[in-house]
C-alpha cells in the first residue's frame, strides 16, 4: 500500500464517520473505520514503527472532527480550530495505544472497541469534556433505529457501531484468502445479527411504545423532520382534550452577536418576551419557558432586583403558571466564599456570575438552577482553577465572558400548584450529557426542559445536531422534552425522540404545546452508561497487561 493509498483511505474514512452528524444516511457509520484499519494493518505488515501511523490516524480523526464542527470555527477562529485539533489529537493517541497494545500482545481490533468505548466515557468528564462527537451521537438522524438506548444510553450506539465496524473489516480482510473456512461463514452470521437484531428490536419498542403512550384522541401523528420546519407556531399534531401539560416555548429570535447585547437592552429584551406571552398564552398554559440567557444581570441575592419584581408584576396576570427564564444570574459572594470565578466590582464587592435557570410563580420565591456543564473557551477556561493566568484567554462573543461559577449539580423542582408537576432544566450544552439527566430524571423529573442559545452557532447547520441531542435525552429517559432555543429550533419532543411540535429556525414566535408526563424509569436511567463502566474495567486490565509486558521486556531482565 502506497502512502498516497494511505492518505486517501485516512481522509475518506474520517469523512464517512461525519456525514450523519449532518444528516446523510446513518449506516455510513458501520464502515468508517474499516479504511483506518487497513491502514494500521498495513504499517504493522510492513514493521513501520507504531509513530509511522500517527499522521494517518491524526487525518482520520482531524477530518472527522473538522467536517463535524467546522461551525466552532466559524464562532470564533483560534478557539474553534484549538478544540478541533486538541480532539483530532487526543483521538490519535487513542488509536496509537490500540496498534502498540496489539503488536505487544497479539490482540486484534477488538481492543480498538473496548479502548474507544473507554475514551468516550471518560470524554463526558474533566475540564475537557466534549462528548459532541460521541459515535451514538450520529445515529440519532434515525430515531427508529436507536429506542434501545433506553438501555444503553448513547454509549450502546457506539459499541455497536465498532462491534459492526470490526466484523466488516475481519470479513474483508479474510476474503482476500481463497479458501474459505468455518470462521468466515460464523462472521457473516455474525454480522447479519449484529445489523438486523438491533434494528428489528428498536422497531418493535417504537411502534408499541408510541401505540400506547398516544391516547385514542391523540390525532394526525407524524414525526417533523426539522429540515423543513413548519409556520410559526403551526402544530403539527393535533390534540383534543389530551391529558397532558400545557407549556408555552418563547423563541424571541434575537441575533446574538449583534442585537441581543447592543442594540436591544436588558429591559427591552424581557418587554419582548412579555409580549410573546400575551399574545400566544393559553387558558391550558401552567408553564412558560424561555431560552438560555433570554434576560441579563438578574441578581439573585437582591429581594428587591428591579428585573425580578418586574416578572412578578407580570405572572400576576396570569395566576397558576409558572415562568421558566434562562438569565445570566449575579450573586454576591462574602470575601471568605470568593473562589478563582469570583470578580470585584468598582466599589470592591465580590460577586459571582452563573449561567442559571430561574423558576418564577406568582406568591412564590424565586428557585434557581445554575448550569454545570459550562462551554469550553466561553464560559469556562479549562484548568484556570490551577492556572489563574489562563483567565484572559477566555472568547468575547459579545455577553459576559471568562469562567462563570459552575452549578452544584442536577436538580428537580415541583411546582406549587395542583399539578404537582416535577421536572428539570438541562441549558444549552448539558443536553449532550446523558447520565447528567438520568440523574434528574432519578431525582424525579417527569418532564425535561431544555433551553438553549443556537443563534451562537449561526446558520451553520449546528443547532440540528443540538437538537438531536434532546431526541436522544428523551429516549434514554422516556421523558417529554419542552425545548425553547433563543433562535430555534424550540421543540416539544415525545419520550419516543419524535419531535411532535416545532418552531422553525430563526423565526420569532412562542409555541403552545401539551407535553406527556412520565414516571417510569428506564434501565439506562437506572444504571447510567454501565457500558463505558465495563470497557473502562476492560481497558484498564489491558493497559496493565501491556505495561507488564514491556517491564519484563525492558533491557537487563532475564
Amino acid at each position: 500500500m502506497s502512502n498516497r493509498t494511505r492518505w486517501i483511505l485516512s481522509v475518506s474514512g474520517g469523512v464517512l464517520a461525519a456525514l450523519p452528524w449532518w444528516g446523510l444516511p446513518v449506516t455510513v457509520l458501520l464502515i468508517c473505520f474499516v479504511p483506518l484499519f487497513f491502514v494500521e494493518d498495513d504499517i504493522q505488515a510492513r514493521q513501520e514503527p507504531v509513530i509511522s501511523l500517527l499522521p494517518f490516524s491524526f487525518i482520520f480523526f482531524f477530518s472527522w472532527n473538522m467536517t463535524v464542527c467546522w461551525w466552532i470555527a466559524r464562532i470564533h477562529i483560534l478557539g474553534g480550530m484549538s478544540v478541533i485539533i486538541l480532539n483530532s489529537v487526543v483521538m490519535s493517541l487513542v488509536f496509537l495505544l490500540y496498534s502498540r497494545i496489539k503488536r505487544s500482545t497479539g490482540g486484534g481490533v477488538v481492543v480498538f472497541v473496548i479502548l474507544w468505548v473507554s475514551f468516550e466515557f471518560l470524554h463526558y468528564r474533566g475540564d475537557l469534556s466534549w462528548p459532541w462527537l460521541s459515535l451514538g451521537n450520529g445515529l440519532a438522524g434515525n430515531i427508529r433505529l436507536i429506542q434501545w438506548y433506553e438501555f444503553t444510553g448513547t454509549t450502546g450506539g457506539s459499541l455497536w457501531i465498532l462491534l459492526v465496524n470490526v466484523t466488516i473489516y475481519s470479513i474483508i480482510r479474510n476474503f482476500s484468502r481463497k479458501l474459505r473456512t468455518r470462521a468466515d461463514y460464523w462472521l457473516a452470521a455474525i454480522l447479519i445479527f449484529l445489523v438486523v437484531f438491533p434494528a428489528v428490536v428498536s422497531l418493535t419498542i417504537f411502534n408499541s411504545y408510541s401505540a400506547r403512550s398516544h391516547p385514542e384522541n391523540f390525532h394526525e401523528h407524524q414525526q417533523v423532520n426539522p429540515a423543513q420546519p413548519c409556520g410559526n407556531g403551526e402544530s403539527i399534531s393535533t390534540y383534543e382534550n389530551y391529558a397532558g401539560t400545557g407549556f408555552l416555548i418563547l423563541q424571541p429570535g434575537l441575533d446574538p452577536y449583534r442585537n441581543k447585547y447592543r442594540d436591544v437592552s436588558n429591559s427591552q429584551r424581557l418587554e419582548h418576551l412579555f409580549s410573546l406571552i400575551g399574545n400566544n398564552i393559553e387558558e391550558g398554559t401552567r408553564y412558560i419557558v424561555s431560552p438560555e440567557t433570554a434576560v441579563d444581570s438578574i441578581w439573585i441575592t437582591d429581594p428587591d432586583d428591579e428585573l425580578s419584581r418586574r416578572i412578578y408584576r407580570f405572572l400576576e396576570q396570569y395566576p397558576g403558571t409558572v415562568m421558566v427564564l434562562g438569565a445570566t444570574a449575579f450573586s454576591s459572594v462574602p470575601r471568605k466564599g470568593k473562589s478563582f470565578t469570583t470578580r470585584r466590582d468598582e466599589k470592591g464587592n465580590y460577586y459571582d456570575i452563573y449561567n442559571s435557570a430561574l423558576i418564577f410563580y406568582e406568591g412564590g420565591h424565586m428557585q434557581v438552577y445554575h448550569k454545570h456543564y459550562l462551554a469550553n473557551g466561553v464560559e469556562q477556561i479549562p484548568f484556570q482553577s490551577v492556572f489563574r493566568f489562563l483567565a484572559r484567554l477566555s472568547l468575547d462573543l459579545g455577553g459576559v465572558s471568562g469562567s462563570l461559577k459552575r452549578g452544584e449539580g442536577p436538580q428537580v423542582f415541583t411546582s406549587p400548584h395542583a399539578d404537582s408537576l416535577v421536572f428539570a432544566t438541562l441549558i444549552c450544552f448539558e443536553s449532550a450529557y446523558g447520565e447528567y439527566a438520568a440523574r434528574m430524571v432519578n431525582k424525579g423529573a417527569e418532564i425535561l426542559i431544555v433551553i438553549s442559545n443556537d443563534g451562537w452557532f449561526k446558520n451553520t447547520g449546528a443547532y440540528r445536531q443540538h437538537l438531536r441531542l434532546s431526541q436522544i435525552r428523551a429516549i434514554e429517559n422516556r421523558r417529554s422534552v419542552v425545548r425553547a432555543a433563543n433562535t430555534g429550533i424550540s421543540a416539544h419532543i415525545s419520550p419516543a425522540g419524535e419531535i411532535i411540535d416545532l418552531l422553525g429556525w430563526w423565526e420569532e414566535g412562542a409555541l403552545p404545546v401539551i407535553a406527556d408526563r412520565n414516571e417510569r424509569i428506564t434501565f439506562f436511567t437506572l444504571y447510567g452508561d454501565f457500558t463505558g463502566r465495563i470497557a473502562l474495567f476492560f481497558s484498564l486490565l489491558m493497559v496493565l497487561n501491556f505495561s507488564v509486558r514491556l517491564v519484563l521486556k525492558a533491557p537487563g531482565r532475564k
